[in-house]
Order: C-alpha cells, then structure tokens, then sequence
C-alpha cells in the first residue's frame, strides 16, 4: 500500500497591502491614463514588463517597487495619486515535503516540489523569488496516511467512490485540478473525513498539444 506524508507549515505575518487611494472621480483622468498610458501597443508592452518581471508577492520588497512604478507613472501623467499601507493577516509557507512510502524492499520517494527551471528561460533569475505552492490560511501540519484517488474531488466524484466501496475517511486524497475551485476540493474532502489534500495538474486538461 502506498502511503503519502505531507508537511506544511506555514506563518501568519502583518504585511503591507499597496492601494492608490482614489480622488473624486474626474472624467479628464480617465483621459489622461487612456491617451498616455494606453495610446499603443508599445506603452502597453512596457508597463506588462514592468509589473509582471519579478513575482510580487502582497507584502514582499517586490510587491512595493511595484506600487511604487505605479505611482510614479501615475504621477508622471498628473494624476494625484498616493501610497496608503495597510495591516492585514497574511499567510507564507516556510516549509513543505512530500514523501510516498512503498512497500519493502522498495525505498520510499522524496518529492522536489520544485518546477524545473530550463536552459534558455528569460525568466530563470527570478525562480528563486516565485512563492512554492501551498494551500493558503490551512494549519501547520503532517499528514501520513494511504493514498486514495478522488478525480476532480467533486462531490459526485465520492459518490462514484461510494458506489464503488471506497472509503476515504482517515487517508490523503489525490484529486486533480480543474472542473470545481481548489478550495472546494479541499472542503469537500474534509467533509468526507480525509486527513490530507494533495492537489496536482493533469497534462491531459493543461497541456498543450500533448506537453506542459
């Protein structure tokens, strides 16, 4: 029997949301963004660039040079604008594994959990900076248990499972994503007594002409 152990743990932190506070609405400033900041494709090209180059995580150094080229450009088209910061709870992961155990002889596997990062990618630095997935605001924790297949984790895909004699109750359920949100997959396998969630993408849903 195979069994999956899962650890995560993850941090709740006071961090800075970035938000342009709005001035009454005028026409002439929608004007203003419009033909200077949308006035061709260049303009558009160059602000994607800008804002999209580094992960910027809500909170994070990156998130504020972000706001900050925002502003600026904004400023630059004489529209009043202005950083406000916020407090709001946020979580972060500081660590996670994925282990499968098989049966004897065989050793168990330990899973990277990292996307690779290919020769030639424009955008290999900033690897690195990309925040690893996690399932945000769930608890700290390890889960160790069999792996049972749950297809999208819907809740007909459990009542197939039923029809079926299979019990989830007590195991890490392995559903791929797609067809219903990454939270309802989460919820619906708690209602059905799981101990652990693992969530995967399914190459025959994402990839294109048959590669991810």
């Amino acid at each position: 029997m195979f069994k999956a152990a899962i650890s995560s743990f993850i941090i709740i932190a006071t961090s800075f949301f970035f938000h342009f506070w709005p001035l009454p609405q005028k026409s002439s400033y929608h004007s203003l963004f419009i033909s200077n900041s949308l006035s061709d494709n260049e303009s558009i090209s160059n602000h994607l660039y800008m804002l999209t180059r580094r992960p910027h995580v809500a909170g994070s150094e990156a998130n504020a040079e972000a706001a900050a080229y925002v502003l600026s450009t904004l400023t630059s088209y004489n529209i009043p604008s202005h950083i406000a910061s916020y407090d709001t709870a946020l979580t972060y992961q500081v660590s996670r594994s994925l282990v499968l155990t098989r049966p004897s002889p065989d050793p168990p596997i330990k899973f990277s959990l990292q996307q690779e990062v290919y020769e030639g990618d424009p955008y290999a630095d900033v690897a690195n900076e990309v925040q690893p997935t996690y399932h945000a605001y769930a608890k700290s924790g390890t889960a160790v248990g069999p792996v049972v297949y749950v297809n999208y984790g819907r809740v007909e895909d459990y009542a197939t499972l039923k029809e079926m004699g299979v019990n989830v109750s007590g195991n890490v359920v392995l559903a791929r994503y797609g067809e219903i949100y990454r939270g309802d997959i989460v919820e619906n396998a708690y209602e059905e007594g799981a101990i652990g969630v693992l969530i995967f993408t399914d190459r025959k849903d994402y990839g294109v002409e048959g590669r991810m």
